[in-house]
C-alpha cells in the first residue's frame, strides 16, 4: 500500500491539488455568506494555507506555475472582453488615463522616496515604477456585473496595457542604466523586436486563427485548444520582444477579440475554466507570498510598507479623479476605474523580484520586498471591493435608464430541419440575442407525420433539438425545444409562433432556386405570407465567428417600416459581438434620414455609409467590394408593405446564384405594431 506522507508542507502532489480544489470550491461560498467578495477569500486563503501562516501548502515551482499561468490567462480575458470598437471609438480616453495612471505614480512616487525614505534617483524611479503598473484583480467581478462594455471601464481596461508596458519598459532602462548598457542601439533593438512583435501579434496572428477556425472544426475543444496555444506561445514571444509575458498575453486577446463572439460557446469554455480553475490558481499564489513574520522583525518594513501602500493608493485615486474631471465620467464610473486600477500584482512582483535580485535597492531590499508583499496584499483587497460596490451601482444605473422601444424583449424562434446548418442558425441566434435577456431560444423541429411509424420521426426531430441544445447549453444560453407534428411545415411553425409570442423567426436556406419558386421555396414563401413577425432567412457559408464586416443593404422607403428598429437593432448586436466593420448601403436621396434613424437604435457602434446613386446598382456595388468574410444583410419587406417592391422578390435568388460562397442574411421586418 503507498504511504502518504501528512507532514506539513504537502508533498504528494494529488494531496496538493486536492486542497486546492477545495479551496477554490469553498472559500468563495463562505466568503459570499458574509458579502465579501471570493476574489478576497482566495488570496486569504493562500496566506492562511501558505508557509508564513498554517505551512499546509509550499508556494514551490508548481504554485508558482499554476500563478503564472492564472495571471496570463487573467490578461488574455481581459484582452478578450474589451469593446475593441470602443476602445478605438475612445482611445483618446485610454491615452488620457493611461498617461493620467503611469505619470503621477511614477512621478509624485519617485520624488516622496527620495525625499522621505532618502533613495537615490534611480532606485527611486524603479520603486515608483511599481505604483504605476496595476493588475486587473477585480476584472472578473465587472466582468460578472456585465460593465465589460462602458467606455470608462473600457478605458480603464485600456489604460492598463498602456501603464504596464510603460512601467514594464522602466524596469528594463534601469537594469540597462544600471549596467551601462542604454546606448542607441539599446533603444533601436528594442523599437525594433517590439514593431516586429506588434505587426505578427495583429496582422498575423488574426489570419491563421481565422483560417483555423474555418478549415478545422471537426472537434470543438479544438477550438479552445487553439486558443490557449496561441494565448501562451504570444506571451512567451513577447519576453522574447523584450517586454513582459503579460503584456503579450494581453496583445493575444486583442489578437483574437473579433473571432471569438461574447455570446458564443467558445467564449463561455474560456470563462468557464479561467473562473474555475486558472484565474483562482493565481489568487492563492499572491496570498502565498504575504511573509507575514517579517512585520514583527522591525519598524523599518513598518516604514516602507505605509509609504508605499498609501502612495500607490492615492496615486491612482488621484489618476481616476483627474481622468474623471478630464474626461466627464461620472462618480461611480470613477470608482470603478479607481477600483480596477489600485490592484498591484503581477508588474510589482516582476519588477520587486529582479530588482531585489539584482540589488538595485541595497540595503533597502529586504524593506521593500516586503512593503511590496504588503502593498499587493492591501490593493487587492481594497481593488474587489471598491470594484463590487461602484460596479454595481453602474450596473443598475444602466438597468434604470428610460425605456426605449429598441429594448423590447426578444422570443426568438429557431425552426431546423438540417444538422449540417443547426449550429450555424444557433450561432446567428446567440449573436441576435441580448445578453441581458431573460428570454430563451425556442429550437423547433416539425415533423409531417407522413410515415407509419409517427414516433420514429418524432425521436429523429428530438436528435436533432438535442445537438441544439447541448449547443446552447455550451454557450449558457437557455433554450426551450418545441416540436410539432404537421403535415404542412409552414403551418407547424407559425403555430409555434403564435403560441409562443415569437418576435423573431431566425430560419435556413440552402440558397438552392428553381423556375417554379416565388422567392425561396414553398415552405419559406408561405411561411412569409402566415406571420407578421420579423423573419431572417439566413445562408450561411463560413463559421459566425470570422466573419469580418457586416454590410446592411437598406432600399428606399425601408426606413419607414415598423419592424425597422428591431431589424437594425438584430444586425447591431452581432457587429457588437462579431467586432467586425457595420456598412451599410443606401440611396443618395434617403441617406440623411436612415442615419438618423440607425443612430438612434442601441446598441450604439460606429456605423459607415456607403451611397449607391441608385438601388438597382447594388448587385454591381456587391460584385465589386464583397468578400467571403463578409455578412450580407438585406433588409427586404413583407408583401403589400409600405417599401416593398417586385424587385425585392428577386434579389435573394440573384444573391445566391452570384455570390455562392457569401453568407447572406434576408430579413423582413416585421409590419405590425407593437
Amino acid at each position: 500500500m503507498h504511504k502518504i506522507d501528512f507532514t506539513l508542507p504537502f508533498s504528494d502532489p494529488v494531496l496538493i491539488f486536492a486542497c486546492l480544489m477545495l479551496i477554490i470550491l469553498l472559500v468563495p461560498i463562505l466568503f459570499s455568506r458574509i458579502r465579501i467578495p471570493g476574489i478576497i477569500g482566495l488570496i486569504v486563503a493562500g496566506i492562511l494555507v501558505g508557509p508564513s501562516v498554517a505551512g499546509i501548502l509550499e508556494r514551490d515551482s508548481t504554485i508558482i506555475l499554476l500563478g503564472t499561468v492564472g495571471l496570463l490567462y487573467l490578461m488574455f480575458m481581459a484582452g478578450l472582453e474589451i469593446d475593441l470598437k470602443r476602445f478605438f471609438r475612445y482611445k483618446g480616453h485610454s491615452l488620457v488615463f493611461g498617461a493620467y495612471t503611469f505619470f503621477i505614480p511614477q512621478v509624485v512616487g519617485a520624488v516622496l522616496t527620495v525625499y522621505i525614505l532618502g533613495f537615490e534617483w534611480l532606485p527611486a524611479i524603479l520603486l515608483a515604477s511599481m505604483f504605476a503598473s496595476h493588475t486587473l484583480v477585480a476584472f472578473p467581478i465587472a466582468s460578472k456585473l456585465g460593465i465589460t462594455k462602458n467606455t470608462a471601464v473600457t478605458t480603464a481596461i485600456g489604460g492598463t496595457i498602456i501603464t504596464d508596458t510603460a512601467a514594464l519598459l522602466v524596469l528594463a532602462v534601469v537594469l540597462a542604466m544600471g549596467e551601462g548598457n542604454v546606448t542607441t542601439s539599446f533603444w533601436v533593438n528594442l523599437a525594433i523586436s517590439l514593431t516586429v512583435f506588434s505587426l505578427f501579434v495583429f496582422m498575423v496572428i488574426p489570419k491563421i486563427a481565422r483560417w483555423f477556425f474555418q478549415n478545422v472544426s471537426e472537434e470543438s475543444y479544438l477550438e479552445f485548444v487553439f486558443v490557449l496555444a496561441i494565448a501562451y506561445l504570444i506571451s512567451f514571444l513577447s519576453e522574447i520582444a523584450g517586454v513582459e509575458a503579460i503584456i503579450g498575453a494581453f496583445m493575444a486577446g486583442l489578437a483574437l477579440n473579433r473571432l471569438i463572439p461574447e455570446n458564443g460557446t467558445l467564449m463561455n469554455r474560456i470563462h468557464f475554466v479561467g473562473n474555475s480553475m486558472f484565474i483562482p490558481f493565481f489568487l492563492l499564489s499572491v496570498g502565498m507570498i504575504v511573509d507575514i513574520r517579517v512585520f514583527v522583525a522591525g519598524l523599518d518594513a513598518w516604514i516602507v510598507a505605509i509609504f508605499m501602500v498609501t502612495v500607490a493608493i492615492c496615486a491612482k485615486f488621484l489618476a481616476a479623479l483627474l481622468t474623471q474631471k478630464t474626461l466627464n465620467y461620472s462618480y461611480n464610473e470613477m470608482m470603478s476605474m479607481f477600483g480596477l486600477s489600485v490592484a498591484q500584482a503581477a508588474a510589482t512582483l516582476a519588477v520587486v523580484l529582479i530588482a531585489f535580485d539584482y540589488g538595485i535597492f541595497g540595503d533597502f531590499g529586504d524593506a521593500v520586498l516586503n512593503g511590496s508583499i504588503l502593498m499587493i496584499l492591501v490593493t487587492c483587497i481594497v481593488s474587489p471591493v471598491v470594484t463590487m460596490k461602484y460596479g454595481k451601482k453602474l450596473a443598475l444605473a444602466e438597468q434604470d435608464k428610460p425605456y426605449d422601444p429598441s429594448e423590447a424583449p426578444q422570443r426568438i424562434l429557431v425552426p431546423l430541419a438540417n444538422p449540417e446548418t443547426s449550429q450555424a442558425l444557433m450561432d446567428i441566434a446567440f449573436l441576435v440575442r441580448d445578453k441581458n435577456s431573460n428570454e430563451p431560444l425556442y429550437p423547433l423541429t416539425v415533423t409531417r407525420g407522413v410515415s407509419n411509424d409517427i414516433g420514429a420521426e418524432v425521436a429523429e426531430s428530438e436528435k436533432l433539438l438535442s445537438h441544439a441544445i447541448i449547443h446552447a447549453a455550451s454557450a449558457e444560453v437557455p433554450v426551450i425545444p418545441l416540436t410539432r407534428i404537421d403535415l404542412n411545415v409552414s403551418n407547424g411553425i407559425s403555430r409555434a409562433v403564435d403560441e409562443k409570442r415569437i418576435s423573431n423567426v431566425i430560419i435556413g436556406w440552402n440558397g438552392q432556386v428553381s423556375a417554379k419558386q416565388k422567392v425561396f421555396g414553398s415552405i419559406l414563401d408561405n411561411l412569409l405570407n402566415d406571420i407578421d413577425e420579423m423573419v431572417m432567412v439566413c445562408k450561411i457559408e463560413n463559421p459566425v465567428n470570422t466573419l469580418n464586416r457586416i454590410v446592411v443593404a437598406i432600399p428606399p422607403f425601408a426606413a419607414l417600416e415598423v419592424g425597422f428598429t428591431e431589424a437594425i437593432r438584430s444586425l447591431k448586436l452581432m457587429a457588437q459581438q462579431l467586432g467586425g466593420d457595420f456598412e451599410v448601403l443606401v440611396t443618395r436621396d434617403r441617406k440623411e434620414f436612415v442615419e438618423n434613424r440607425i443612430e438612434k437604435i442601441k446598441p450604439e457602434i460606429d456605423v459607415l455609409y456607403t451611397i449607391l446613386d441608385s438601388w438597382d446598382n447594388l448587385l454591381d456595388w456587391l460584385t465589386n467590394n464583397k468578400t467571403d468574410d463578409d455578412l450580407l444583410a438585406l433588409i427586404s419587406a413583407h408583401e403589400g408593405s409600405l417599401s416593398w417592391r417586385p424587385g425585392l422578390d428577386q434579389l435573394p435568388r440573384q444573391m445566391a446564384q452570384q455570390f455562392t460562397n457569401c453568407s447572406f442574411i434576408i430579413i423582413y421586418p416585421t409590419d405590425k405594431s407593437i
